[in-house]
């Protein structure tokens, strides 16, 4: 591919899928070298922020499923791709926004790589869409805590037990004081 890809600064939540047009032996070299991924995209990237692993290892998933299921791609932001992402076979990498550490770049990938698509994986959204009106929700509706409470029976006895035994213990001490 010799198209350049811009990537804008602080880009988050993006997925990019390129196929990969190399043998098993260069891919697992490629995985394994982080210069090897740098160089293949033409660019400085975290290689922690970039995947790459044969198809077949989504055997029962598919690439469309571990898109979705697994990095939250939306169904519809994949269904335009759909028919190409499901006959892809061999070697693929996922370039995470991350890899890019906020900073803007310019990819320049190697004729090796094919861009297959750049999809946006669905944020958490936290606006509130509507008033809650329940009571528990309201500011300072929670029960009031109550005053101290009363020592229960058994603990004022094991109190008084405590006291008394106290009393006969200084009491014997005077006395062994006493005689001695």
């Amino acid at each position: 591919m010799s198209e350049t890809i811009d990537i804008p600064a602080n880009q988050s939540g993006v997925i990019r899928v390129f196929a990969l047009s190399m043998t098993d032996i260069e891919a697992k070299a490629l995985k394994s070298d982080p210069a090897a991924i740098n160089a293949a995209l033409g660019a400085e990237v975290d290689a922690e922020q970039v995947e790459i692993f044969p198809i077949s290892d989504l055997e029962g998933v598919g690439l469309v499923g571990y898109l979705n299921d697994g990095n939250a791609v939306p169904m519809d932001d994949l269904a335009p791709d759909r028919a190409k992402l499901d006959r892809l076979g061999g070697w693929v990498m996922i370039v995470f926004s991350r890899a890019f550490g906020g900073q803007a770049t310019t990819l320049a990938p190697a004729s090796a790589l094919t861009l297959i698509g750049t999809y946006g994986a669905e944020g958490v959204d936290w606006r509130a869409t509507k008033n809650v009106t329940s009571d528990a929700a309201k500011p300072y509706s929670a029960p009031q805590a109550e005053g101290k409470k009363r020592p229960s029976d058994a603990a004022m006895s094991g109190r008084v037990a405590t006291v008394v035994l106290i009393l006969l213990g200084l009491l014997v001490w005077l006395m062994v004081w006493i005689s001695g």
